[in-house]
């Protein structure tokens, strides 16, 4: 049941209510094909510069100094638990609020959001800097590169301080369902970021800093369209240092406190992967497996992309209390999230041998096995995501809390059971992750989310078999097809991968219901107005 602190008139802290009538919403769903192709568009970037991007820094840097980035990254988003418990309930607070057009709620929500962020970037500035000075003992470093690993370390946390104090600005977009200015403030950051290093790395040298430099000037530019945004859509939220309110601050925390506890063991099955390997196995091995990683990540930025196009619509209804409508809706968007992700990591892991020989090179082919383990439980995990709003709508975030940090801390231990122990390499560190993750969000999201929602506990299960099912004969496929074709060039995979894209898409089109079709067609009318 979602809680509600209700305060006196006389205090400025907001009525925080889970609970909002239909018409209060902000919501659209009007908005939904719009938020939907804007999400696609940006995912489409996203993936366009991803698979340019990581070979130009492998080539250009090899694999021991590029393995640095993303283990940097990786290690800065630790210090995101520390912000997680403030920023995780802004966005739901400040929905209600605005739904309500209650300026003074939403100001205090804001502001409070806003000066916590700003007073947890202080408090970190000096853990950081001392990070920073020691980065030699966090990450093994190829040598010669101890230097420009901490200029590199120094942009990340900068950008990520920046990121902190911008986050605040951006729940403007989510709150009144601008999805797509949002995706533009993210490839705004995208495009300056690879740009800005790819000019250095071109017109000056190929160096480990200036990816540093690119991501914060990527954050810098990100910010302040994130601010722009935020005046033009909510001009009656002002920034305003006595709107900040420690009542509020201290419900907004309280609300969240598990949901801390719950990225602790995020980071432990999902973050610790990078620093397993670079620690076991040293920066050469750990950068070819931090490339490989990479095109798993773009996978699972496919399912998060898609998936959250759902979250605005999911606490509308989630409001009216309607919990069988509901559930209606999450099937239909998992299904449809299932059939997206079964497409790519089927194209992915069916042609995974060429598409890693011609991306990376050569020697990156011998890892196509490593990578099917890495995709294959993004597709079976991914496709619940649109259930990950349910318990912060319903305010129950204890138990998913207590089980993805007792799910984290067993991945740890089992990775460095089968990684060490056993021998299994960089096998063992990527089946144990495959592990967890199915354990979390295949199993245990559905069964709560269908208790959360009072449904039968086999409810969000019915698109499983059809999802696996399309997931294994497209790799299937996939594989027929390489075993009969050389695939010696882009061309070539690029007339397979459509090939098996045109019967996929011919075979789901025809096993849709009626209902699901008319869905799809709705969506697209609505598009085109």
């Amino acid at each position: 049941m979602a809680t509600e602190a209700t305060v006196s008139a006389g205090t400025a802290a907001p009525r925080l209510r889970a609970e909002v009538s239909a018409g209060e919403a902000p919501a659209k769903s009007g908005r939904f094909a719009f938020n939907l192709v804007s999400n696609v568009g940006k995912l489409g970037l996203t993936m366009v510069v991803g698979a340019w991007y990581v070979p130009f820094l492998v080539r250009q840097l090899g694999p021991a100094a590029y393995g640095l980035i993303p283990l940097t990254s990786m290690i800065t988003s630790y210090m995101a638990l520390v912000t997680s418990s403030l920023d995780t309930s802004v966005g739901r607070y400040l929905t209600i609020s605005l739904g309500r057009k209650d300026d003074r709620d939403a100001n205090t929500i804001f502001n409070v959001s806003l000066w916590g962020n700003v007073a947890i970037v202080a408090l970190l500035a000096l853990p950081a800097m001392a990070a920073i000075a020691n980065v030699q003992h966090l990450v093994r470093i190829p040598p010669g590169y101890e230097t420009a690993t901490r200029w590199l370390f120094a942009g990340t946390v900068a950008a990520f301080f920046l990121n902190q104090i911008r986050s605040p600005f951006l729940v403007s977009c989510f709150s009144l369902n601008r999805l797509d200015l949002q995706n533009v403030v993210i490839v705004g950051e995208t495009l300056t970021r690879v740009g800005l290093v790819a000019c250095l790395f071109l017109l000056i040298a190929p160096r480990v800093e200036y990816v540093g430099a690119g991501i914060l000037a990527g954050t810098a530019v990100s910010t302040f369209s994130a601010v722009w945004f935020w005046k033009a859509l909510t001009p009656n939220l002002h920034l305003r240092l006595r709107d900040f309110d420690w009542t509020v601050l201290k419900n907004m925390c309280g609300t969240s406190g598990w949901v801390v506890i719950s990225q602790v063991g995020l980071l432990l099955y999902l973050n610790i992967d990078l620093v397993l390997a670079n620690r076991l196995f040293g920066p050469e091995t750990s950068g070819r497996y931090a490339a490989v990683l990479q095109l798993a990540l773009l996978l699972s930025t496919l399912g998060m992309t898609v998936g959250e196009v759902f979250a605005p619509t999911m606490y509308h209804k989630y409001a009216r209390g309607n919990f069988g409508e509901l559930a209606l809706y999450l099937n239909r968007a998992i299904k449809f999230v299932g059939l997206v992700l079964a497409l790519v990591v089927g194209l992915v892991c069916g042609f995974a041998e060429p598409l890693l020989r011609l991306w990376l090179g050569q020697a990156f082919g011998s890892l196509a096995p490593l990578l099917c383990l890495m995709a294959i439980p993004v597709c079976i995990t991914l496709a619940m995501y649109p259930l990950y709003a349910v318990p912060l709508a319903a305010n129950r975030v204890k138990v998913p809390g207590m089980v993805t940090l007792a799910i984290g801390v067993f991945n740890l231990a089992l990775a460095l059971l089968l990684a060490g122990v056993f021998g299994w390499g960089l096998f063992g560190i990527a089946a144990a992750g495959a592990f967890s993750r199915i354990v979390r969000n295949f199993i245990f999201a559905p069964l709560y989310g269908a208790a959360v929602l009072h449904q039968p506990y086999r409810t969000f299960y019915r698109q499983a078999l059809p999802i696996i099912g399309a997931l294994l004969a497209t790799i299937g496929l996939g594989r027929l097809i390489s075993w009969g074709w050389p695939i010696s060039n882009w061309v070539d995979l690029g007339l397979a991968g459509l090939t098996v894209s045109g019967l996929f898409a011919v075979t789901t089109w025809l096993l849709l219901t009626s209902e699901e079709r008319a869905a799809l067609k709705e969506a697209a009318v609505r598009w085109r107005k």
